[in-house]
């Protein structure tokens, strides 16, 4: 049974153990024998855990895709400021964007605006990483019930289980093309045995009055990283993508999907 403290919900203490157990064993299985790992990185909780874990086995580098000024690339300055050398921030600017919508569209084989916006950051590191093996947060929110409409949902579970699937999907695809460039993507967060704990939590102790991915919160906690009480920012905004994208839509006078579209096909008509 859960419990509240404050405004935050303190779990049992066995559920989040044996959730960071499940976890740790994912990235250990993932990394390998991987001396050099990156990590697709925001610094929210999700990418956070994933890399805490990864950095008991492997040498770590974090990567940050972000638009000059928009709240993750304020975020790594701030942490840069801080200390924090072990961090590689990809600029994503106006060119970068028109160069990565088609790739996103080829590899997902989809133009809608959002997908596209949000796979953007794993694809540039895929790109730009210097290591062989990215590992990324992906699945964490379908999981844990990272998202706001989860909360307002006749059946939290099974919306979860919808975007979940959908998520593996995506997933899928970026591994074939991590594979066409020699590389290797690894979500910790949708190994078997994870999304098997996962699936026995009790609604109550994912998302509830105290907040969102409870009892990956506390994962957290247990990790010692302050990044267990980050407010939840999805990527394709905290990134800046989704605002620079509209607001080059909007410069074409063309709504988000027509310019996206319009974009992608451009790309595909010279190829």
């Amino acid at each position: 049974m859960a419990f509240s403290s404050g405004t935050f919900v303190i779990l049992p203490v066995m559920e989040p153990k044996k959730l960071l157990e499940g976890l740790r064993g994912s990235v250990r299985d993932i990394i390998a024998d991987s001396k050099e790992v990156a990590v697709a990185w925001s610094g929210g909780l999700d990418s956070s855990v994933v890399e805490a874990l990864a950095r008991e086995t492997a040498e770590v580098t974090c990567y940050i895709c972000a638009v000059r000024g928009a709240h993750d690339w304020n975020l790594i300055q701030d942490l840069k400021r801080a200390g924090r050398k072990d961090t590689r921030v990809l600029e994503i600017s106006h060119a970068e964007i028109l160069r990565l919508i088609p790739r996103a569209a080829d590899i997902l084989d989809s133009v809608k605006p959002v997908e596209i916006a949000y796979t953007i950051p794993i694809i540039h590191v895929l790109d730009e990483s210097k290591e062989s093996l990215i590992l990324a947060g992906s699945g964490a929110d379908e999981l844990f019930g990272g998202y706001a409409k989860y909360a307002s949902a006749g059946d939290p579970r099974q919306a979860m289980r919808g975007d979940l699937d959908k998520m593996l999907k995506e997933a899928e695809k970026l591994h074939k093309a991590a594979r066409s460039i020699g590389k290797k993507l690894g979500f910790p967060f949708v190994a078997e045995g994870v999304v098997e704990l996962a699936s026995v939590l009790p609604t109550r102790d994912l998302l509830g009055p105290g907040g969102r991915k409870l009892v990956l919160r506390e994962v957290a906690v247990l990790l010692g990283l302050d990044a267990h009480d980050r407010p939840k920012k999805a990527a394709q905004y905290s990134s800046g993508i989704m605002r620079e994208m509209e607001r080059l839509a909007r410069k074409d006078g063309l709504t988000m999907s027509e310019w996206t579209e319009k974009i992608a096909r451009a790309k595909r008509a010279t190829d």
